[in-house]
Order: structure tokens, then sequence, then C-alpha cells
């Protein structure tokens, strides 16, 4: 890792000394063999003060020859004392300091929760990005640091040491005290200011590597495309104000939105055809042409037939003769309907579809994750997840069979990467997709008779199902740049393997919505940052070996082990249950019961009807009883308590709701005047397994008289 040593302080104030990777030590001292030399009147400094020892990572340590004093960022250093690109090291007590600067970027941060870090990106860093939680970004500010939005903004690379802002619609940026422009060059050294005048500042040095040969003289600076629109920060705010009152003159919301929405096409379309160029180049030299040329024979059109039509809905593609893989959002949207819908093969084949399959943990994780997230000023929000299990199987009537190749004679189907395979898989690697992305797409009406269309991309991340940091068995959720909007729903993920590796499941997405509309009357665009999903191959291979449901099992208890990093959505309710029962009864803390526990499973799997279960229980007089079912699993379901026996419901008088409303912690109260029997009954509308936990708090009742007469006499007369 090549190093510059920037001066910043002391005799050599100004100057800067570059060393490259042959450089293994680089000694700091007054002695003449010093690399780093200090004149001898500089007599904080030893002759062999510090060595700087070049790691195989991306770091130095220091190796003190002498008794020397060394301070890195402002505290005493010893030996192996790590150095990073954004080190301020002093050498001697109130000597000389210097800043370690090493290829890439280093974000130096001046103001806010961070102010006094510096974070180092090298060389290889695409994009920066810059937000709090729940978003995983790399530089991260406090989560209830709200002056920092989630995703604020990037820093994305458009050339070798060269990058621009990208900016995240409605978060304000400033570089130099100057409002940020989109794709604006960030010139190294600059300072950043976040969310307004008070907001988090950074300085970012950009630090080139050093090569050999005849280095190119200082250019003039770039300038800021908005310095030359506005020349002072009050100029630019009147001009914005300006332009908004102009916007909403003009048309109200809709067209301030429909300006923005232009706005954000024009950059999202510069970003998506310089990310396409660079993935394309590398595609073509890592994925086979015949790998590529088959994935277009193998990929249809999945069609609904309306109104004497066609409409072009998602993507399917062969794994077998018969059998076609897609999403399982397409295919529970299929299943029922099969005859509604169609596949249009690459030669214009219709196909039709006799049965579909969803993979059976696609709904119950669908469930499952809304009881997940994070709990807020007292308010629970659930996990921001993508759909996982998404994985579907199509089978086509033997009437239509799918269309032979004419070398073969056989239909082209693609080849399922082993598991080993897609275990080992790692961020960096090309990809190729072939689908029929449809949304907000010129030509989306002749879709149905348009081949599929070709992208590359490139895998970003692995995670698991929470999308989170996984060993290699659970890094189901493939993370990827091919540009994915609504209709390439199911389009087949190859490798250099040419064998699909991952099934196209959906993307990050831009929405403009107008709020005085409809909530179907929005823009949705993909966003600009090109980080969309694809769920791994061997879900569906589960599915396809009718061994899906015999794993949910051990997936169930992964969901829970992993699930402990986040709070769960009845933590919070509980403690709003026993909150409501201090102030609606006057109570303290309660005595709690576990009454029982069960899974309400459906008559036939997969169909809809009711089940309950029914629990005993003994209510006496003198206590407030409070019940509250938890739907582990996700599925709502209901309670009802009534007398023992009789059809007789019972609810305390100052309990206002239904006891057999259904949401994820069902709750009733109860007093009775007299001992009582009573059964709680515990139900579900659902489709699904309603795992679910049933539990009684229990309080004593307070005294609505107050005091006695014997206690006012013993305490005396107040006053």
């Amino acid at each position: 890792m090549a190093i510059t040593i920037k001066h910043l302080d002391g005799p050599l104030k100004g100057e800067r000394q570059s060393f490259d990777d042959s450089t293994a030590k680089i000694l700091v001292g007054r002695s003449a063999g010093a690399q780093v030399t200090y004149p001898e009147e500089c007599t904080a400094v030893s002759d062999e003060h510090v060595q700087l020892n070049r790691n195989e990572g991306d770091y130095y340590t220091i190796e003190l020859p002498s008794a020397g004093y060394v301070e890195i960022d402002g505290k005493l250093a010893a030996d192996n004392a790590k150095v990073t690109s954004g080190s301020i090291v002093r050498v001697g007590r109130g000597g000389p300091t210097f800043e370690a600067l090493m290829p890439g970027v280093t974000i130096q941060h001046l103001e806010g929760p961070l102010k006094g870090q510096h974070q180092h990106f090298g060389l290889d860093a695409d994009t920066i990005t810059f937000g709090r939680p729940d978003q995983t970004t790399d530089i991260s500010y406090p989560q209830t640091y709200d002056t920092v939005g989630r995703l604020h903004f990037s820093l994305k690379k458009t050339g070798p040491g060269t990058y621009c802002v990208l900016l995240t619609p409605g978060h304000y940026v400033a570089v130099n005290g100057t409002e940020a422009d989109n794709n604006a060059v960030v010139q190294s050294g600059s300072t950043f200011r976040l969310g307004g005048d008070t907001g988090p500042s950074f300085s970012v040095v950009i630090e080139q590597p050093q090569v050999g040969g005849i280095k190119t003289k200082p250019n003039k600076p770039q300038t800021l495309v908005r310095k030359e629109l506005h020349k002072t920060k009050q100029q630019g705010t009147y001009a914005l104000a300006t332009l908004a009152v102009l916007i909403f003159a003009l048309g109200g919301y809709a067209s301030y939105r429909n300006w923005r929405y232009d706005q954000e096409l024009a950059m999202l379309t510069q970003d998506i055809t310089d990310a396409k160029a660079k993935a394309s180049a590398l595609a073509e030299i890592e994925i086979p042409k015949d790998a590529t040329k088959a994935l277009q024979a193998a990929v249809y059109l999945v069609a609904k037939k309306e109104g004497g039509g066609e409409t072009p809905e998602a993507t399917a593609w062969a794994f077998a003769s018969d059998k076609l893989a897609t999403n399982a959002h397409v295919t529970e949207a299929i299943k029922g309907h099969e005859k509604e819908f169609e596949l249009i093969a690459p030669n214009g084949d219709r196909i039709d579809i006799k049965s579909v399959t969803s993979h059976p943990a696609y709904l119950i994780f669908g469930n499952y994750k809304g009881t997940q997230g994070k709990l807020r000023w007292g308010k629970f929000k659930p996990l921001d997840l993508i759909n996982e299990y998404d994985v579907g199987i199509i089978d086509i009537e033997p009437e239509t069979p799918l269309p032979v190749d004419s070398v073969t004679g056989k239909p082209v189907t693609l080849e399922l990467a082993p598991v080993d395979h897609v275990k080992a898989l790692e961020p960096g690697a090309a990809v190729a997709s072939v689908g029929f992305p449809t949304e907000n797409v010129a030509a989306s009406t002749v879709a149905v008779e348009a081949p599929g269309t070709l992208h590359f991309g490139n895998i970003s991340s692995l995670t698991d199902v929470f999308m989170c940091r996984a060993d290699q068995d659970h890094r189901l959720l493939i993370q990827h740049s091919v540009p994915v909007t609504g209709g390439a729903s199911g389009s087949p993920l190859i490798d250099s393997s040419g064998k699909v590796i991952g099934i196209v499941n959906g993307g990050n997405t831009t929405v403009f919505k107008d709020e005085k509309q409809s909530a179907n009357d929005k823009l949705r665009i993909p966003s600009a940052v090109l980080i969309n999903f694809a769920q791994r191959i061997d879900s569906l291979e589960d599915l396809a070996d009718g061994e899906a449901a015999q794993h949910l099992a051990a997936d169930r208890f992964y969901w829970e082990a992993a699930a402990q990093k986040f709070d769960s959505y009845f933590d919070g309710a509980a403690k709003d249950f026993v909150a409501l029962a201090a102030e609606r009864y006057g109570v303290a803390e309660p005595k709690t019961v576990d009454i029982g526990k069960g899974t309400l499973e459906p008559r036939k799997a997969g169909a809809l009807s009711f089940v309950s279960a029914s629990y005993q229980f003994e209510a006496e007089p003198g206590h407030v009883y409070g019940f509250i079912a938890e739907a582990k699993s996700g599925v709502l379901i209901g309670i009802n308590v009534k007398k023992k026996g009789t059809s007789e419901f019972l609810r305390d008088e100052k309990d206002p709701r239904k006891t057999n409303e259904p949401e994820l912690a069902p709750t009733a109260w109860l007093t009775v005047k007299e001992k009582t029997p009573i059964e709680i009954d515990v139900g579900s509308l659902t489709s699904q397994p309603a795992d679910y936990v049933l539990r009684a708090y229990i309080w004593d009742e307070p005294n609505p008289a107050g005091p006695s007469a014997a206690d006012a006499a013993a305490t005396g007369p107040q006053p």
C-alpha cells in the first residue's frame, strides 16, 4: 500500500512526500538515513524517532526505535499502533505533525457525532454511501441523529481516482459552503456539510496512486456547476424559492412531482448508461457468448389474456422440458386463474399453463417478517425487507409443449448451478440476465411480440433473508446491479459458469406519489444506486425436489435465532398493554401466566379456512385480568372470552374494543364479581399455519373506596 506524508506544521509544513509499494519501511527522524528528515534544529524529534512499517492490509504500524514520544490522532502511541489513511501523527512532545494518506478516499469528520474519526476507502470503492440505520451505509451516523437521512447521499466513482456527488431527493448536501449539484465533480480537500447549516461536516481527500513516468502538471481547478449558477448561497436560496413558486403556480403539486420525476429520470438514465457500459465490458469478457445465447432461447414471457388481447406480466424460464421457474409472487397471482395466463416462447408460440407451485416459505416468511423491526420513540417499525423465498414453478399443459431446438430436437433449458457453487459466490462477480422489463419502458405495448432483453451487472452483496451478514449456508439473497423494473420478475441470473445462480425478484425504486390522489397514482422508476435482488437458486432446487417443506423447519429455527438482533413487535405490544392497564385501572406490575401455545392449521394447506382453539381459565373477584395472544408467525388472530359452557361473551366495561378483532397481538380485559370459569377462544381465518402464545396478565384490583376509616384514624387528620 503506497503512502503520502502530508506535513501539517513544523519546519516541513506544506510539503508532501510520497512512497510507493516498494517502500516497506519509512524512518522518521533527524538522521541522514531517515526517509522523512527533519532539520537538526527541530530538537523535539530524535535522530531515529519513529518508523512506519507497511502491513499487508491497507495500513501501517508504528515501530519506536527509541524512547521518542509519538501521538496518533491525539493519543499516545505504542509499538505496533496502527496508522491508517487520515491518521494525524505528532512526532515528539509539542513537535511537528503530519497526516498519513493512502490511495483512495479518506473521510475526515470535522463536526457532528463522528467528529475526530476518519475512514478510508480503497481504489476499488465504486460507491461510498452516507446515512444512518435502518439503511446499511458505508458512513453511518447514529440511528437517532435524524439530521442525516437514512440514505442521505453517495460519492460515486466515475473513473480512476475521480468521484462525483450522487444526491438523494429531499436531502441537503453542501460542498465548500455551496449547495451541491447532482453529478458534481468532487475536488480533493472539499468540505461537505449534510442536512443544513448546523449539520455534520467532513472533508474528503482523494489520493491518487503513485505511478512511474512523467507526472502531469497541475491543471486549473474544476469549478462546481452550482458555483457558476449561484454566486452566493443566499442568491441560490432565492432562485430555488422563485422556481418553487413558479412550479406550483403552473400546476400545483402534480406539476412539481412531474418536474422532479423528469429530473430524476434524466440523472438515472446517465447513471444506468455509465454503469451498464462498465458492467457490459466486464461481462463480455467473463460470461461466455454461448451462455447468453442459451439464456435468450430459454426465457419466456408470462402474459395475461384479457380484453381480447395479451398483457405482459412477468418472466419465466425453462429448467426442464415441462417446467419453468419464476417468482412466487407471480405464481401466487396465477394460482386459481391458470386459464387466464399463458407463456409466450422466444419464437412466439403460446404455451398453456397447467398448474403452479409456490415455495411454502414465501407467504410464511412474508407474515413473520412483519413481527420483527425497530422500536423508535415507542413506535414499532417493521423491517423494510423485500419478499424472500420468492420462488415458484410453472407446469405446462402437455398439449402445448415448449418449442424444440433445431439441432438437439429438445427444448432449450438452463442448468442450475450446484449448491457448492452458489455457496461460494462472492461480491464483484459478473452476472447476466434476460427478461421482459416493461414498466415505464419504451415499446412495452409490443412486448408480447418482442424478444427478451439481455442485461449485465455484478454481484454487489450476499446476505441472509434479513438482508444481513451470514454464513455461506444462509446467504440466500443475491444483491446485484442488473437493471430491474416491473416485468423482469422471475428472470434467470447466470454467472461466468453459464449456470443459473439466482432468480431476479425485485429492486430498489424511487416512487413519486401525488398524496391528493389515489394510492395507485404514482410514478415508479428504478433507483440510481442499482441495488437489486435475486433469490439464490438452491431455493428452486428444494422446491423442485419436494424438499422445501422439509427444510422449512430448519429455516424457521434460523429466523428465530437471527431475529434476536431486532426488536419484536410483541415486546412493544406487551409494554403498551401493561401501560394501558396502569392508565385504565390504576394497577401496578402484573403477574403473568402462560395459558397455552400452539399452531392453528388450516383445514387444507393453502386454502382459506377458519380455525380456532379453546383454553380454560378461572377468574376471581378482586383482580383485573388482561389476556393477550401473540401471533408469533405473523398471521392475524383474534380472541374471545366467554363464560364456560355458554355462548355469553365477557368483556370488562372499560374495554371499548371487540375481543375478536384480528391483529398481531389481540387483547381482552375482564373483571368479575364472583368466581367464574371462562373459556378463551383463539381463532384465525387463514390459509397459513398461525403460531401463537396465549398469556394472562393478573393485577390486584385497586380499592375504589380508597383508605379505610381505620387507616384514616391511625394516620390522624391531614392538613
